[in-house]
């Protein structure tokens, strides 16, 4: 069984969490022996920090022109065509080395997975994505949507282009409501759509999460708090700079409260951060933030910009209190460890995210954020936790047991299109 993992950037933690969590899960449903290739916007890189896996380029980015030129744009469809019909010399003459041999990856694929996360949204170009997709179904291989957030889709070119290739994938998971709304709204009719857990849930610490129910007994250390930050330019409702400084502010006034007030231990720390090769860095947000802070308070804080692999980030953040996580997978890994989190939304996926888990009174607004609402929430969080320990990490163990039955719904819609009478 060959498997194909496409649309993902393991440079970023979060997808590379996502993406152990499906090889784990599929891996489970299909047998020990699948094999698994990776299609990564980056091509191999990832290696250098996850060299157990086998890493390709996007195929979008391998073609020799990567602008919409007419000519390589019928070089390219040639040489598509003449992989699927298997004629023998003429993906030689229209395709480099790299593209003749990720068609015929794709063609021999016995399934082609669109990995899970965040980038179906109009924040981000789908061009890459869209070409990935067109050839996926052009070479007649199973599409499965991996557990998403997307949407909502308002540009007439992304609903045109979309529509049709969700309504033939043979598996869509989605990973909130508000994803499967966008794709009723963009009118799919495909049947069979589910809404699962985000997948990295799947890597939680079973033991860990049932010691975290219950309180813990005050042994008089210091309260230890990580937080996770990060760029952001998607403001809706005020200016981009405005609306960073406004978040700046509110995370140096919260930072000087937690140190003051409690005497905490302030690590920032965050899954998108050292990898010179990724296109931002969270630690020098991080850094940005700490160096606004009075003497006094700095020295109880630090930033920790050294590059963690998920694994060894899940055990790191075993070691706090408290997370505060504007990023995604941050909060889901510091879950999967048995750490409460006070959740920082930039995107509908966090709010709907502690929706899943009943906990969506927590979630603070990257648009309306200010010192004062996140030092209340975070004051009420610290002195409501022996409360909601219980609910939290129930809640958690349930994301686990959907994200660990994942893959055999891929395996169920796998199965129905072999019995359909696809090869």
């Amino acid at each position: 069984m060959k498997i194909l993992i496409t649309n993902i950037v393991t440079l970023n933690a979060g997808d590379a969490a996502i993406l152990y969590a499906m090889i784990d899960v599929l891996g489970a449903a299909f047998g020990d022996n699948t094999q698994f290739i990776v299609y990564d916007k980056h091509g191999d890189v990832p290696s250098r920090y996850y060299p157990d896996l086998v890493f390709r380029k996007l195929l979008y980015l391998t073609r020799e022109s990567k602008h919409q030129r007419r000519l390589d744009q019928l070089r390219f469809r040639f040489g598509v065509w003449s992989i699927k019909h298997g004629i023998p010399l003429l993906p030689y003459v229209f395709l480099n080395n790299i593209e003749r041999r990720d068609l015929l990856e794709y063609k021999t694929a016995d399934l082609i997975v669109s990995s899970g996360g965040t980038y179906l949204v109009e924040n981000y170009s789908m061009t890459e994505r869209i070409f990935d997709y067109h050839i996926s179904l052009y070479l007649e291989r199973p599409l499965v949507f991996f557990t998403q957030s997307l949407g909502p889709f308002s540009n007439p070119e992304n609903r045109a282009a979309l529509r049709p290739i969700f309504d033939n994938a043979i598996a869509i998971l989605v990973r909130d409501e508000q994803s499967l709304r966008n794709l009723n709204e963009l009118g799919v009719k495909n049947k069979n759509v589910h809404v699962a857990a985000d997948a990295a849930f799947a890597l939680s610490d079973l033991e860990t999460l049932e010691a975290a129910k219950w309180p813990v007994v005050d042994s008089g250390k210091r309260l230890r708090i990580a937080i996770s930050v990060r760029e952001w330019k998607h403001f809706k409702t005020v200016e981009p700079s405005d609306g960073m400084n406004r978040y700046y502010e509110a995370l140096r006034a919260t930072t000087n409260f937690l140190v003051e007030k409690y005497g905490a231990e302030i690590t920032y720390l965050s899954t998108c951060q050292g990898m010179p090769e990724y296109w931002t860095d969270d630690s020098r947000v991080a850094q940005e933030i700490v160096e606004g802070l009075s003497p006094n308070t700095r020295k109880s804080v630090s930033v920790d910009s050294n590059f963690h692999s998920p694994a060894v980030l899940a055990r790191e953040l075993k070691n706090f209190d408290i997370v505060i996580a504007t990023r995604m997978h941050m909060a889901i890994l510091a879950l999967s460890a048995g750490t409460p989190v006070l959740p920082i939304a930039y995107e509908f996926k966090m709010r709907e995210l502690f929706q899943r888990l009943s906990h969506e009174f927590w979630v603070q607004d990257i648009e309306t954020i200010s010192g004062d609402t996140l030092i209340t929430a975070i004051d009420q969080f610290i002195r409501g936790l022996p409360d909601i320990r219980q609910s939290v990490f129930t809640a958690v163990q349930k994301e686990y047991e959907n994200a660990a039955a994942s893959g055999h719904l891929v395996r169920q819609a796998y199965d129905e299109w072999r019995q359909a009478g696809h090869k």
